[in-house]
């Protein structure tokens, strides 16, 4: 009873004389704790511990330490009368367990991840002792406790997302070619060239086994003499190699009037930068010829010709009919007799159809946004001063170097409008447009909206911009953004609720892994719920008021419609990797199961729940279980699935051929049918393969041949 008697004493002790953290205190107790070490406790609440094993014991109210008791005791005794109670307890410090504890402690590993700037894996380690948790979240290096998890996640993190502080030298390597095959892509217009994330870290697992940090990477290249083997080659990163005749229609440099202009391509429909960019300098932007714009690049003339066309009213359009025999005609016959695409059109279809079309009647303004030139004005230090594809923009007084007052005028005007670091819709309503003077008297017309700061891409600020549709855009992002500034305690739920159950996680791997995963619904989700053309303060709490009750519900809605996906497709991958092992292994059994995977791959990207529309998800886990129960019918015969599968072969190559010879200048129509024809299909598998699942609607070998020949009429 001891302990008890010190602690009864403690109070009346001097500061010299406190024993709770003298050393003499600290070895008695340790040697106590070395002989009792089953019976520590620690406080839930007032006098009543939680002991070990899950037991739940009371200070004897006799003891010296009742009322008195620190967070963790240790009891010399422990006595069940009424209940079960500790008897002469000390206190102790759950400092000294582990090193007591020895081989008892179990220690547990949670929440893997990559530290960009320790630049390895690492995660918190969770101790516990009988029970009883004594390090609740300690962070360790997560390498040497398991290997292969690590380096997958530095692989994927460090290597493949190039998450890291100081790229290596076969990083940066592989990084240039990567951009310019991603170049390739955005001048084609196709997400197809490059291989996906996916395949990149295959590349990368297959040469690095169990290296997990930059230590153990640089090390590894230091026994290796060289990271030549770590170097990807461009054939490495293509699915297939573009045509050079195609790649040519998208030059890297044009030439307008005088001047020639390097071409910056993007393949990103929707946003800001869409389509061809030039940069032109605001020195010599009143040489340009404006109109000259109009022919945009040879690769996107027959797609910008067929626009046109369809885009005329009616009375016009009925004349130049099959539309794409007319386009065939001027894109083979027309010459190029002015800067003007418009003009050259008008006189060339006079001549040769006898129609007579006026420049003003041709549909140039509601062509989609990647048909129309986008033009950035650069100041005197290469800085953009404004982005349209306006084609006026280049004739425009501000973006005159003659006329630099004007814009440092408008410049400083814009600014007197702009707000920063907003927070909460404080700023009052919105009109759609509002005119602005400057100092000299100047006045211009602006189109106001919320914008998201580069630098972070969470500050929001009020902006001012030129162009109405860039105004919108950004200004959807900015709601989002101050919703989910408004919601944030929502979102944190939000954010638990979307994270995929325990046993699911790692069928989350297949689409980028479960962080990534749960950021990509996550981004889907704010988009779906917040991205409005909010312009009133009314209207901005009235909205929160009116989805306020619903974000959870949506949320969950979301990753309902996802998650079946999920279960299908890893149960569908499980059943045909144990159905290939269990048949005889050859080059016929391994081709069709590469095919089917090949299949699953095609019909779930890790991007799905960004492709997918509500409708569309539910066929999507019907056409993988059609996958599934083809594989187990083949196994039994594969003599009968290859007579069904050569029916089938003839449309798939057909589809095959379909899109290898799609150009970027294919019309809008001939895309929806391809894509149309491409779930004709997939219902057709379910119709040979898989009858019992039921099709969507008919379908037959009939109406795959009459889509076809539709096809076929199509430019």
């Amino acid at each position: 009873q001891k302990s008890e008697v010190r602690g009864q004493r403690a109070g009346k002790l001097n500061n010299s004389e406190q024993e709770f953290y003298s050393k003499q205190y600290e070895a008695i107790h340790k040697s106590i704790l070395s002989g009792f070490l089953s019976n520590i406790a620690v406080k839930k609440e007032k006098n009543i511990f939680q002991a070990a094993k899950g037991k739940e014991v009371m200070i004897f109210p006799g003891s010296g330490l009742f009322n008195k008791a620190k967070a963790w005791i240790v009891a010399a005794e422990m006595v069940e009368t009424s209940r079960l109670f500790a008897r002469t307890v000390a206190n102790i410090d759950s400092n000294w367990f582990e090193a007591l504890g020895g081989n008892q402690c179990k220690y547990t590993y949670m929440k893997p991840h990559w530290e960009r700037s320790r630049g390895e894996v690492a995660a918190y380690e969770q101790v516990s002792l009988y029970g009883l948790i004594i390090v609740p979240e300690r962070p360790v290096s997560y390498g040497r406790i398991n290997p292969e998890e690590a380096s997958e996640i530095f692989i994927r993190s460090a290597l493949v997302e190039g998450d890291i502080r100081k790229p290596l030298s076969f990083m940066e390597h592989n990084r240039r070619l990567i951009d310019e095959i991603s170049n390739m892509e955005n001048r084609l217009r196709r997400r197809d060239i490059l291989i996906s994330d996916e395949d990149i870290f295959a590349f990368y697992q297959k040469r690095l086994e169990k290296i997990y940090d930059i230590r153990t990477l640089e090390k590894y290249l230091k026994k290796k003499g060289s990271d030549r083997f770590l170097r990807m080659k461009k054939e490495d990163l293509l699915r297939y190699l573009p045509d050079e005749e195609q790649l040519s229609l998208f030059p890297e440099n044009i030439t307008l009037g005088a001047h020639k202009f390097k071409c910056n391509y993007s393949f990103e429909p929707g946003s800001l930068d869409d389509g061809v960019t030039i940069k032109v300098s605001s020195a010599i932007a009143a040489t340009v010829p404006a109109e000259s714009v109009e022919w945009l690049v040879p690769g996107l003339y027959r797609e910008k010709i067929a626009a046109l066309i369809k885009g005329l009213p009616k009375d016009y359009r009925k004349q130049l009919v099959p539309v794409a025999n007319t386009v065939d005609i001027i894109v083979n016959e027309m010459p190029k007799e002015s800067t003007s695409l418009i003009a050259d059109l008008s006189k060339f279809i006079l001549r040769r159809f006898r129609v007579d079309i006026p420049p003003l009647i041709w549909p140039e303004a509601q062509l989609p946004d990647h048909l129309k030139m986008r033009i950035s004005i650069t100041g005197p230090n290469g800085e953009v001063i404004s982005s349209g594809r306006d084609k006026t923009i280049l004739s425009r007084d501000i973006f005159s170097m003659a006329d630099q007052d004007k814009i440092d005028e408008f410049e400083c005007a814009k600014k007197e409008q702009e707000i920063i670091n907003i927070t909460k819709w404080n700023f009052g309503d919105l009109p759609d447009t509002i005119t602005i003077t400057g100092k000299y008297g100047t006045k211009w017309v602006v189109y106001p909206g919320l914008e998201l700061e580069k630098k972070d891409n969470k500050s929001i600020k009020l902006q001012l911009f030129q162009k109405r549709d860039e105004a919108v855009e950004s200004h959807k992002k900015g709601v989002a953004a101050l919703f989910s500034i408004y919601f944030s305690k929502d979102l944190k739920f939000l954010k638990k609720s979307l994270t995929p159950p325990k046993d699911k996680k790692k069928i989350a791997n297949y689409f980028g892994g479960a962080r990534i995963f749960e950021q990509r619904l996550y981004d889907s989700i704010i988009n779906i719920l917040f991205g409005r053309n909010i312009r009133t303060e009314d209207d901005f709490y009235s909205y929160a008021g009116f989805i306020g009750p619903d974000i959870l519900k949506k949320g969950q809605e979301l990753i309902d419609r996802i998650l079946p996906v999920l279960e299908v497709y890893h149960e569908t991958r499980l059943a045909i990797y144990n159905l290939e092992n269990a048949n005889k292994p050859g080059s016929n059994t391994a081709q069709f199961f590469n095919g089917l995977r090949n299949e699953l791959s095609r019909l779930v990207p890790e991007r799905f729940m960004n492709l997918y529309d509500n409708e569309r998800l539910t066929h999507i886990t019907r056409y993988i279980k059609a996958i599934g129960i083809r594989a187990q019918r083949a196994s039994v015969n594969f003599e009968k699935d290859e007579l069904k599968a050569k029916k089938l072969k003839i449309y798939v190559d057909r589809l095959d051929e379909m899109l290898k010879k799609l150009s970027t200048f294919v019309s809008e129509e001939k895309k929806l049918a391809i894509d149309e024809y491409f779930w004709l299909i997939e219902e057709y598998k379910v119709s040979i393969f898989a009858q019992e699942l039921k099709t969507a609607f008919p379908v037959s070998e009939k109406r795959l041949d009459k889509k076809l020949k539709e096809i076929e009429r199509m430019v």
